[in-house]
């Protein structure tokens, strides 16, 4: 399949305010319908705030479904789609998921991705705040097979994989690596950064993928931004600590060379 899309990779300083977070989402879906964005792609956790990391109580339930309202109120005006990372609560879950929601331009919840792959094992970090997620997510944008990921899920190439054989040429993968001290940022963060784009770009290049990368630019965040290409290489980034949006025109269609493609579909490429 082939098909021609505009996105929109935001970023700025995501907190434990909801109603700053909404505003920055609000203002960021603004400047990208402006720039010709058909998309606007968000960070994890965006409209909620990341436990653990800008809170440790839960924000009120009832004000993250009256700010996703006014997200999309906001998508349906703009006549725009959106990713927005939250929280989503289930009856007789007793820990909500990190989501990711699909918002379509009538302003309508289209899909739902629950992260999959929480951090720390069992007993870990995201463990203790969230439920995990049991599914991929796939959808259809401008004639281009999509998917989403979130965060922690990068280590897994399994994962893209999966993506890749279901069809997928795009993903939209939403990250908080960011909220660092300074000292944090020189001492773990930095590498983090840069072992997160170069694995991103090798999973593209691995898998014949564009992938839209949005993260938290809350400082000091690890990473700016960025969309790589099939071929691995960066189509563009953001600068790191910056409030800011990247455009990125996406055409399906288009040649890269993809010397992993003869033997992708084979369970052990040296059979």
């Amino acid at each position: 399949m082939s098909g021609k899309i505009t996105i929109a990779t935001c970023q700025f300083p995501v907190g434990s305010d909801v109603q700053s977070n909404t505003s920055y989402i609000q203002m960021q879906m603004r400047i990208a319908r402006s720039r010709g964005a058909d998309i606007a792609h968000f960070s994890e956790c965006c409209l909620s705030g990341y436990a653990g990391m800008d809170f440790d109580h839960f924000p009120d339930r009832d004000q993250l479904v009256g700010s996703l309202q006014q997200i999309q109120d906001t998508a349906r005006v703009l006549n725009l789609w959106l990713i927005v990372g939250s929280h989503h609560y289930e009856a007789g879950i007793q820990k909500p998921y990190n989501s990711l929601y699909l918002i379509n331009p009538e302003g309508e919840i289209a899909e739902r991705y629950d992260k999959r792959l929480l951090t720390g094992g069992t007993t870990g970090w995201d463990q203790h705040y969230y439920s995990p997620g049991r599914q991929p997510v796939t959808f259809s944008l401008n004639g281009i097979p999509c998917g989403l990921l979130i965060c922690h899920e990068w280590r897994y190439g399994e994962l893209y994989r999966q993506y890749e054989r279901l069809g997928c040429e795009l993903i939209f993968q939403s990250w908080y690596d960011g909220n660092m001290t300074y000292p944090e940022y020189q001492d773990k963060g930095q590498n983090l950064g840069e072992v997160i784009i170069g694995t991103v770009r090798g999973n593209a290049a691995n898998n014949h993928l564009w992938i839209s990368a949005s993260n938290t630019s809350k400082k000091e965040s690890c990473f700016p931004g960025f969309v790589v290409r099939p071929d691995g290489s960066i189509s563009d980034r953001l600068r790191r600590n910056e409030t800011s949006v990247l455009i990125t025109a996406i055409d399906t269609s288009q040649h890269f060379e993809d010397p992993s493609g003869h033997h992708r579909d084979k369970l052990d490429p040296f059979l």
